[in-house]
């Protein structure tokens, strides 16, 4: 898809907003048209002997009038090009965020989140700019046309003049357009790789604290930023010579213009009216020519806005960036319809699941799992072994390599999108918590359930805990949830996967944080009421003596797998687990 075709959908989006801000503007500059004819009556006037008083009157009634319709038309005008580009940026944004969370969430954003964060910032800012630009020259377009052909009737030399710097502002703004595509590319990375620095470095304060490495941080910062002025500079200073010349070409073409009206009167060629009016137009034809050159500078800067929004789409089809459907910017937002629990689950399978992470070509190789209903599986193994990286392609939060998996003996397409509530729920090592109150973090967008929170915070041995907060569950939790304790963030995160009344229930690790009596009541908890099925990542006994099934991981294999007292008995491997020897 090219930039005239991408703008071109995105016009057909709100197609009548975009109409309406071009007859806005063009209506408006029409009534500056009218405006310069009422003033060249007014002063080609001045010199006649009878009924002055009441044309002049007459005349400025009709200016007043003018006037306020061409107010009137403003305000309608901004009104709808606004509503146009909040609409235009919501949409991009929906589709760039929709993709993202569709993708695995190891591969989530192609680059860094503050790469994505400057791409959001910015990109579409760009894009409808480049619109706004492109309904006025389109209205300053018409009015100077018509414009021109007034002028024309009054002195051809000077008319053809007028337009002449037109043709010097395309002529720049065309040699230029390369390096300003280059340019553009350059501080638009710069900026994304400073602003995922920048993250990175709020998200490891403690660890820079630790290592004593503040100053090597802030020498890095100080490159990067020190980098993204220089091409800052550099995208600016281009960007704003050639608007300068074209505004230089504009200005000397309009003095000399003036220079020949002056001496065109001086020989009685021109009335005074007729010299109010070609500078009374000269200013709006000077819009226009400035307009033009405006719309070819811009047009690669969007290309550039254009190319790293499609980035993030990562491999999706071109149109889906301009993908149509509804966005709310009034009135109340829908309702988010909750999914169904229809997908009741029997058994999941994998066969021959296989991945490898790129960077180190380590992963798993050849795995084949089942978990039955009801179950309780564990998937154990020393560090390295592959554990997390089995359940992360399982759920599609990997892209898997090969193999495949199936649901009630159903082929899994696209996991990424088949493994969420209520058919899945996932708690990774570290489970994120966000700023808000614990509540909002329990319920991340579900209705506010009093009795489903109190039984998923009772599963989770937390009813205690929240009794001891300030605000209990309206409590604010701070960032990364940093005023609760490990063991409080675990269970947290183990409440927010049971108030989803999933089928199926993945933890990776979650009792890490927990003594030993506070597990046990939460396990004990977990399978003493409904039926649950599970997939667990540990290597804790309590979880061990409970498991329906192990599976013994040992460089991405499957190294061997059946109850624990049989493992314990053949398998050198779950032995060394045992006793803590890995």
């Amino acid at each position: 898809m090219n930039t005239i075709q991408f703008l071109w959908r995105l016009f057909r989006y709100r197609p009548l907003m975009l109409i309406l801000t071009i007859l806005g503007d063009t209506s408006f500059f029409l009534g500056r048209l009218f405006f310069g004819l009422i003033l060249q009556a007014f002063f080609n006037m001045l010199g006649a002997q009878h009924g002055l008083a009441i044309s002049i009157l007459l005349l400025l009634g009709l200016q007043v009038l003018i006037a306020f319709v061409r107010g009137l038309l403003d305000i309608g005008d901004q009104l709808t090009s606004i509503t146009f580009g909040f609409s235009t940026r919501a949409l991009l944004d929906t589709n760039m965020l929709r993709r993202i969370l569709e993708r695995p969430g190891a591969r989530a954003v192609p680059d860094s989140p503050g790469a994505a964060i400057s791409s959001f910032r910015d990109d579409p800012d760009i894009v409808v700019m480049m619109f706004w630009t492109i309904t006025l020259s389109i209205s300053l377009s018409i009015f100077s046309l018509a414009a021109f052909i007034i002028l024309l009737r009054i002195n051809v030399l000077i008319t053809l003049l007028v337009f002449l710097p037109v043709l010097g502002v395309i002529t720049i703004t065309q040699s230029m357009k390369n390096r300003l595509e280059v340019y553009r590319t350059a501080s638009r990375k710069a900026t994304a790789t400073l602003t995922s620095a920048i993250g990175e470095i709020f998200g490891a304060v403690q660890a820079i604290q630790v290592a004593g490495a503040e100053q090597h941080v802030v020498s890095h910062f100080d490159a990067l930023n020190a980098k993204r002025r220089s091409a800052m500079l550099t995208d600016r200073v281009l960007s704003s010579a050639v608007n300068t010349i074209n505004s230089s070409t504009i200005g000397v073409g309009t003095g000399f213009i003036l220079l020949l009206v002056a001496l065109t009167i001086q020989h009685g060629q021109l009335h005074p009216g007729d010299l109010a009016l070609f500078i009374y137009y000269l200013g709006s034809i000077s819009d226009f020519v400035q307009y033009i050159g405006m719309l070819l500078s811009r047009y690669p800067q969007t290309k550039v806005s254009m190319n790293r929004m499609q980035d993030l789409m990562q491999g999706a089809p071109a149109s889906a960036l301009v993908r149509h459907h509804p966005v709310y910017l009034a009135g109340e937002l829908p309702t988010l319809a909750q999914p169904a629990k229809t997908d009741t689950l029997s058994v999941l399978e994998a066969h021959n699941l296989s991945y490898r992470h790129p960077e180190s070509g380590r992963g798993i190789e050849q795995i084949n799992l089942r978990v039955p209903r009801g179950s309780l599986t564990v998937i154990t193994g020393r560090i390295g072994s592959g554990k997390t990286t089995l359940a992360r392609a399982l759920l599609g939060l990997l892209p898997k390599d090969e193999g495949e998996i199936r649901w009630n003996g159903e082929i899994v397409t696209e996991p990424a999108t088949f493994f969420v509530p209520p058919r899945s729920v996932y708690t990774p090592q570290l489970p994120h918590l966000f700023s808000d109150t614990l509540r909002a973090n329990l319920l991340l967008g579900l209705p506010d359930d009093e009795q489903a929170i109190r039984s998923a915070i009772h599963t989770a041995v937390m009813e205690r805990d929240v009794e001891h907060l300030e605000q209990g569950l309206d409590t604010k939790i701070g960032v990364r949830g940093v005023k609760l304790s490990g063991g409080q963030v675990q269970r947290t995160a183990a409440a927010r996967m049971l108030i989803r009344d999933a089928e199926l229930l993945v933890f990776d690790d979650l009792s890490s944080a927990l003594d030993v009596e506070t597990e046990q009541a939460m396990w004990e908890r977990l399978f003493s009421g409904e039926e649950r099925t599970c997939l667990v990542i540990s290597h804790r006994k309590a979880v061990l003596q409970r498991a329906d099934h192990i599976i013994v991981l040992k460089n991405g294999r499957v190294e061997a797998e059946g109850k624990l007292k049989q493992l314990q008995e053949t398998c050198e491997e779950m032995q060394r687990l045992w006793h803590g020897d890995l």
